[in-house]
């Protein structure tokens, strides 16, 4: 599941807004929230691990 904001005027104008974010190549989603089975959640930042990894 992935989660955003957009301000659209129908579902599916949302929907269309969030695959285009979700397929920019230079766009700025970097930072996730990922949660295992348990619920129990670990944020990832994709830039800091290009700096130390």
């Amino acid at each position: 599941m992935w989660e955003i904001e957009i301000d659209a005027e129908t579902p599916i104008e949302a929907a269309k807004k969030a695959l285009e974010y979700q397929r920019d190549p230079f766009g700025q989603a970097t930072v996730f929230d990922v949660f295992d089975e348990d619920g129990e959640v670990t944020r990832v930042d994709l830039l800091d691990l290009n700096d130390t990894h």
